[in-house]
């Protein structure tokens, strides 16, 4: 496969909406997928529909029109739905999740072939509202049901592809802090993207700010003084960006729909850039995607958004003769895609010692794993199988297995599994 026929895919799957982006080797940006000719159509309606007579399944707009026409029954709500553990019918038969999100994936993944009809996905980079890791889950299931496997797929939520967006841009952009105003259903949101310079590399956090209390969706729709919303939204947006540095702003969400905050966004550019627009997080999310292929940008950052791990884990192994720092999983990882594991030789020891080194302090701390529980034979005689996974940001967790020494030394299936709380 030539180096051009392979997609670069940020898919950004909402409970109401989701849209696609495919990075273009001719613009060298983001470019969005649309749902129809109209080259304004690319947000896609997240519901499938299935014909009464036919059986077809529908997606997006069609799948409304002909629910409307009573010609097929709708199943919407998929991401909260799953997220819920809620079970799906159709026609009284049970569906799996995975096969609903599998349908929902496939037609819109289709969408690709308009463009790119000779091409492949490489790497694919689904981004949703918050982390959920039933939703986690079974979007890997619906999308290796479509032959993409995990190390062509990434999961990320909305604010690491705010992130990679908004870290993306021109460095002018981003001299100072990054802020976005987010306006969806749940209310106004904002965030603030932090960038520590005199960290090495340079470190990017993110704080949140839920303004929905105060400028909610429902006040959107039942205020007819646009005047007065424009009041309430500078208010807020002027006490958060309060002698704050920030040099750019992004506004983003259906709340924004239409023009009833303009006059705002033009006394928020004194002294900053503003932007609005509905495609941040899938065209973050296909930056990342384009990261991951290997052809990313050259700054060195590491992102600490809630999702990552702040601390590097590793392991003090022998080799040719000299005693090396092996890491098994890196600070700035997605803690629930942050596994590692390693075939070992043990010498004559009774227990390994894991490093957990914290991004910020430096700080190292030691754990001893012990091995005396282990079925005793000679050295360099017992092969164990180490593996590290996490449970949450700072919850690590070591498994030892053993794993015999050939025809030797059986295996005895021994598992000694220790928890290890990353945060002091």
């Amino acid at each position: 496969m030539t180096e051009e026929r392979k997609l670069l895919v940020g898919f950004d799957l909402c409970n109401d909406f989701s849209q696609i982006s495919c990075y273009s080797r001719k613009s060298f940006e983001p470019e969005s997928i649309c749902y129809t000719d109209d080259d304004t159509k690319y947000m896609i309606p997240t519901v499938l529909g299935v014909r009464k007579d036919t059986k077809e399944w529908l997606f997006g707009e069609d799948a409304i029109a002909k629910v409307k026409l009573d010609q097929a029954v709708l199943i919407d709500q998929i991401v909260d739905r799953i997220c819920k553990r809620e079970e799906f019918y159709v026609f009284d038969v049970k569906i799996s999740p995975e096969a609903v999100l599998e349908k929902y994936f496939r037609k819109c993944l289709s969408l690709l072939k308009r463009y790119y009809p000779n091409d492949m996905v490489a790497k694919l980079v689904v981004t949703i509202p918050v982390l959920d890791l039933n939703l986690i889950k079974t979007i890997y299931k619906a999308l290796e049901a479509l032959a993409l496997e995990k190390d062509r797929v990434s999961i990320q939520s909305h604010t690491q592809s705010a992130v990679n967006f908004a870290m993306s841009q021109n460095r002018d952009l981003w001299m100072n802090d990054v802020g976005i105003f987010d306006f969806e259903e749940n209310g106004l949101q904002y965030y603030q993207i932090k960038i520590n310079r005199k960290h090495v590399p340079m470190t990017i956090t993110v704080t949140q700010k839920d303004l929905s209390d105060t400028l909610s969706y429902d006040l959107l729709e039942d205020l007819d003084d646009k005047e007065s919303l424009s009041y309430i939204f500078e208010n807020l947006a002027k006490s958060v960006l309060y002698k704050q540095l920030v040099t750019t702003l992004y506004m983003t969400g259906k709340g924004f729909e239409g023009t009833w905050a303009d006059e705002v966004f033009k006394h928020l550019c004194a002294g900053r850039r503003v932007f609005k627009g509905q495609n941040l997080y899938t065209k973050g999310a296909c930056y990342y995607a384009r990261q991951l292929s290997g052809e990313g940008r050259s700054e060195d950052f590491i992102y600490l958004t809630e999702e990552m791990i702040a601390s590097s884990v590793g392991v003090a192994l022998y080799k040719d003769a000299r005693l090396n720092e092996y890491t098994l999983v890196k600070a700035g990882t997605l803690w629930y895609e942050a596994s590692c594991e390693v075939r070992l030789i043990l010498d004559d020891m009774d227990e390994i010692i894991i490093s957990v080194q914290d991004l910020y302090s430096k700080e190292v701390h030691k754990h001893e794993i012990s091995l005396a529980a282990l079925e005793k034979r000679p050295p360099k005689m017992t092969r164990i199988e180490l593996r590290i996974s996490f449970d949450d940001p700072n919850t690590c967790i070591v498994t030892v297995k053993d794993m015999g020494f050939g025809e030797y030394f059986p295996s005895t299936n021994q598992v000694i599994e220790q928890t290890i709380t990353l945060s002091y």
